[in-house]
Formats: C-alpha cells, structure tokens, sequence
C-alpha cells in the first residue's frame, strides 16, 4: 500500500483546518475596530484566543509531521522547493505570533483582560475605556493578514508546482 497519498491528504486536512482556526481569528482581528463595548472586545478577544489554543497547535504539529513524512515518502529533500516551503512555514510561524500577541494584549489590558499567555492565579487588570479606545484605533490587521495568506500562496504555489 503506497502511504504517500495519505500522508498527503492528512496534510492538506490539517492545513484546511489551520485555516478554519485561524478564519476565526482573523475575522475577530477585523471586527475589533469596529467595537466600542469592552465587553464585547473581551468576547471577541476570548473568541480568538480559543479558536488558536491547543486543537490548533495539535493541528499545525500534525500538519508539520506529515509535511515532513511527505517529503521523505515522496523524495523530495533533494528539491530547493521543499526547503523554502518549510523555511517559509517557520519563520512566518516564529514571527505571527509575536507580532501579534504583542498588538493585542494592550488591548486585551486596556479591556480587562490579562496577557496571553495567562499566568496561574494573574489577575485582570482594570478596565481602561480610554486607553481600549486608542489601543483599538492603533490596531491595523491588514499587514499580518497580507503577510500571512502570500507566505500562505508562496507556499502552496511551491508544493503544487515544485519548480525547483
């Protein structure tokens, strides 16, 4: 039985998963702009920190391995379009979640809310109307969201086409 077309296929399922996690969350990074109510920032805010928490992360790994595997049941590491596709996975992964993370937590403060990660027995901070009205104007999603959906079309061009 030849493995490959199902390593395959578990990889393109977990990256249409990825998405509908991340789908969530991106809608939630948009609509936050538009809320006045910090109540109703800090369900958004929960939203998306739910639709990324460990389901997801279980997804990515597993979509990682089987990328892997599928490269070495395919014989691919010999191709440079590997390579960059994985290169590109990485270093777009390492840089998301900081970039990110770092624009929404003042926000999830100014709102109420601790940091992410949350830390055992960490308290909210006050809520700041103010300060949640600033944090949001400042708040642009549209870089990160163009970031990632062209790492996202470099990458599947890659896998499809394998140029090289």
């Amino acid at each position: 039985m030849d493995l490959y077309p199902w390593v395959v296929f578990l990889h393109a399922s977990t990256v249409l998963l990825f998405f509908i996690a991340h789908g969530a969350s991106m809608a939630v990074a948009f609509r936050l702009k538009r809320e006045e109510d910090p109540a109703r920032v800090r369900a958004l805010l929960d939203l998306s920190r739910f639709s990324l928490g460990v389901p997801t992360g279980v997804v990515v790994l597993t979509g990682l391995i089987s990328g892997v595997l599928a490269g070495f049941l395919g014989g691919w590491w010999g191709e440079l379009w590997i390579w960059i596709s994985l290169v590109l996975f990485v270093a777009v992964g390492l840089a998301m979640t900081p970039l990110v993370s770092f624009r929404l937590n003042p926000i999830r403060a100014a709102a109420g809310m601790p940091p992410v990660p949350i830390k055992k027995d960490q308290a909210a901070p006050p809520e700041d109307p103010a300060e949640l009205r600033r944090q949001l104007d400042a708040w642009n999603p549209v870089p990160v969201a163009v970031a990632g959906l062209a790492a996202f079309l470099v990458i599947l061009y890659l896998m499809m086409v394998k140029p090289f």
